[in-house]
This record gives structure tokens, sequence and C-alpha cells, in this order.
């Protein structure tokens, strides 16, 4: 049985995360598996896969590029209006009832496409920046006959565990704003004045420090990459191009 999983889109974020609910925004990479239920049941993995989340207005919206399945094209799933709230250091995401999903056609042809509806069951974000996500995708048919409740079948169950790869994250109260994204040369650092700062690479290795006695940090001489930006105890990330 052959499964198929599109490649998710990527997306570059060029605003500045101040610490606050939308420092979860970014796109997060890691392992997805997808228990297929309905046409034929099925759990596949599949590595270095994105998963998407914005800010709006102060709420959170998750998305999942391109999603389809054993030749179901289910297109984009996505969930808005999710409320986050602090348990630790761990942010906690979580929205009541469900988000409409793309429609599927599972052969009827045009016009008998059968409408999805996309159940958040848990999802959490570390003060690491690790999405951990479990998600369901049911169908969801209403036949608009009195009496009768709407048929609601599971298609698949999908879980996430991964890392922030694209976007700021700071898991501390404090303000820190550090923009662009996506640097070449230089970021600029917000917030901050006569204040000492590191650099780190993924691994944990300090490959820069200096003092902050203007907005600008030279970051040319460093590798293609992401790095954590320590400043007074207080840590984001950028992406060095």
């Amino acid at each position: 049985m052959k499964l198929k999983i599109f490649s998710f889109l990527a997306v570059f974020f060029a605003a500045a995360f101040t610490a606050n609910a939308q420092e979860i925004a970014g796109t997060y990479n890691g392992t997805m598996t997808v228990e297929i239920v309905v046409p034929a049941p099925d759990v596949v993995s599949f590595p270095n896969q994105d998963i998407i989340i914005t800010e709006e207005g102060g709420l959170a919206k998750l998305s999942i590029l391109n999603f389809s399945f054993l030749g179901l094209e289910l297109g984009n799933l996505e969930v808005a209006g999710i409320s986050t709230a602090n348990n630790g250091g761990t942010t906690i995401l979580s929205k009541e009832g469900w988000s409409d999903g793309p429609a599927v056609d599972l052969g009827g042809g045009p016009g008998n496409e059968i409408p999805t509806i996309i159940m958040l069951n848990s999802a959490s974000v570390t003060s690491e920046g690790v999405l951990e996500l479990d998600l369901r995708v049911d169908l969801r048919v209403d036949f608009g006959i009195p009496g009768m409740p709407p048929l609601q079948e599971n298609v698949a169950n999908v879980t996430f565990s991964g890392n922030l790869s694209a976007g700021i994250f700071s898991p501390k109260a404090e303000k820190i704003v550090i923009y662009p994204t996506f640097a070449t040369n230089v970021i600029v650092v917000e917030g901050f004045e006569n204040a000492d700062y590191s650099i780190f690479n993924q691994s944990g290795i300090w490959v820069k420090k200096g003092r902050l006695t203007a907005e600008n940090i030279n970051v040319s001489n460093l590798n293609s990459g992401v790095y954590i930006l320590n400043i007074n105890g207080v840590s984001a990330i950028f992406i060095k191009r």
C-alpha cells in the first residue's frame, strides 16, 4: 500500500517576535506519524516534515500544507483560533470544538466531495521550542433529516514531534526583539543597551560574544545555520543564511 504525503511548503518569517503568545510562531520540523483509518488501515511515519504556527490577533493558527494520502488530496489542514496558556514554561495550545477542513473525494466524482473536520486533541511547545501535536481528521456528513445526527467517521490520526527551525522563540517573559529572522550579515536587537551577549550554535557551542553598545550585531562571519542569542539570561533563535 502506497501512502503519499506531499512536501510541505517552506514559510519564511521576516517579522520580529517579542516575548508574548506569538513567540511560538514559526516553522517546526520533525517526524509526523499518520494513522490511516479510511479508506484502509495503515500507519506510516514521515521524518523531516514541517508544521507551521502563526499568530492572528492574539490567537494561534496551525497549518499543515498540501496534505494527502492514498491518492486522496485533502489540501491544507488548518486550525485557527487556538488559545495559548503557559504551564511551567511550556505553552499549551487548545481549542474547543472542531475546525472546518477541506473536502475529500472518495470516488464519487465532482459534486460528491465529502467535508472533513479537524479536531485538535492536544498540542504544546516547550521552552526549548519543541512542538508536540495530536490531531484527527474526520468525515462529517449532515443528511439534513430531522432526528438523524450527522455521520462522523475518522479518516486519519496525525501526531507530530519536532523542533522550531524557522522563527524566533524566546522562552522568558522579558522583552527581546530580533530581526530579520533570516539574517545575512547583521541582526538588529532592540530592548537592550550596554549589555553583554553570547551566540551559540545548535550544539550549544559558543561561537561569538561581545557587548551590545548599538542595536546591530555583525554575524557575517558565522556559517549558515540556526543560532541562539543570549543577553542577560534572555534567549532567542535566529537563522543565518
